[in-house]
């Protein structure tokens, strides 16, 4: 796990199985819903990033949330935004790009 200047955690593709076996923690996919229909991290739960407002306040603080997007800039500003309100978060590097690509070799 690396740490980023904003002290995001983030985490790779081959850390996934480790924090899908974990039961604190929650998996969110911050793309449009047509997006995370085409295809998603299993488990994980469709939060689109512009409606942020009304979900943030319905999560848990004792859980810690995996976010992801297509390729991780959206994600990161939602981390960042959880992070400031005192939620534990960290972001998929690459996005689920990176989950596709690693699913092609």
């Amino acid at each position: 796990m690396q740490m980023s200047q904003e002290e995001i955690r983030t985490i790779g593709v081959r850390d996934i199985p480790k924090y899908q076996a974990r039961e604190d923690v929650i998996w969110i996919d911050v793309r449009e819903r047509e997006e995370y229909l085409l295809y998603h991290i299993p488990g994980a739960k469709n939060l689109p990033y512009d409606d942020m407002e009304q979900w943030e306040k319905r999560l848990d603080k004792s859980k810690t949330y995996v976010l992801y997007c297509e390729r991780g800039s959206l994600s990161m500003m939602a981390a960042k935004q959880l992070l400031k309100d005192g939620y534990s978060v960290c972001t998929l590097i690459g996005g689920i790009r990176a989950v596709q690509e690693r699913n092609l070799d």
